[in-house]
């Protein structure tokens, strides 16, 4: 996904949010929100 164009983040089949990668993580929205938790498994941080 890092490196994909451009990614679309749906909620209940609407469009929430849009971007790259960089651009979701730096808007700090639910991309960003479920990039984190997906990647503290990987760092072994508690939630």
């Amino acid at each position: 996904i890092r490196s994909a164009d451009r990614i679309l983040v749906l909620e209940k089949g609407r469009l929430i949010e849009e971007g790259t990668h960089d651009e979701l993580i730096r808007a700090g929205g639910i991309y960003h929100e479920l990039y984190e938790i997906q990647a503290r498994a990987y760092r072994n941080e508690p939630p």
